[in-house]
């Protein structure tokens, strides 16, 4: 896992304050080297995060929810997020992701690829119950389980983030989508994330679509576990697309 710096927990925590207090703005960031963009991207998603833990929390205590560490019933779903999310989701696992995806990806995506462009056609078309219906027809764990724990909890996304349950456990075995707690917050954390993804987007000059979509293992193993590396993945793409 890499470290924050101070100037990253500074913004970190500014971001958080600027969500909680419904800022008009959020805090600028700087940066020089993609080193140190990956870090100023990271800190704002942490303090998003945050964000949604906190107001998470203040709707569904977690003594409410059912959900339980060694729990995974939910986790063979493809987790959709966008690369920004994904760079900072990456720069905060630790040496068991790296271990557990390494082992355990061939198994993921040999599962996942042939469902691939039905499941990106129905989320590109909002067709969520479709969605919903391809996902449950993944078998395969998420290749960040190890032993039916997340080895990137702390910096897992919003996606993971806002999928609760608060019923009876073995009810998650028979039909996780169906027991999905839905959030009345779920508005204002979407709000949420999109203002923290066009702040970064403004930051590079780059609409926000062109950072683009993806899925969580397949990032990960595109760059090689190297963060700083799917950044500039990103940035180039859309420098490609332009011209």
């Amino acid at each position: 896992m890499n470290s924050e710096t101070k100037k990253e927990a500074a913004l970190r925590k500014e971001t958080f304050n600027c969500l909680m207090n419904g800022a008009d703005a959020l805090p600028s960031f700087t940066f020089e080297t993609p080193e140190e963009a990956t870090g100023a991207i990271t800190a704002l998603m942490r303090g998003f995060w945050k964000y949604v833990d906190v107001c998470i929390e203040k709707e569904l205590p977690l003594h409410k929810q059912t959900c339980r560490e060694g729990c995974s019933y939910c986790c063979s779903q493809p987790i959709f997020m966008d690369v920004f999310e994904a760079v900072a989701t990456i720069h905060g696992m630790g040496s068991e992701a790296a271990t557990a995806c390494n082992e355990q990806y061939d198994a993921w995506y040999a599962n996942f690829s042939p469902m691939q462009p039905q499941l990106w056609k129905s989320l590109q078309e909002n067709k969520w119950d479709e969605l919903g219906k391809l996902t449950r027809s993944l078998t395969a764990p998420c290749p960040f389980l190890h032993n039916d724990v997340c080895t990137c909890y702390a910096s897992r996304p919003m996606v993971c983030r806002t999928w609760l349950s608060n019923k009876f456990r073995f009810w998650c075995a028979m039909n996780p989508s169906s027991v999905k707690y839905t959030l009345a917050c779920q508005d204002a954390i979407h709000d949420a994330y999109n203002a923290v993804l066009l702040h970064i987007a403004n930051a590079f000059e780059i609409p926000l679509a062109a950072g683009g979509w993806s899925v969580l293992p397949q990032a990960y193993h595109s760059c090689g576990g190297d963060s700083v590396e799917l950044l500039k993945v990103a940035i180039a793409k859309h420098l490609t697309y332009s011209r």
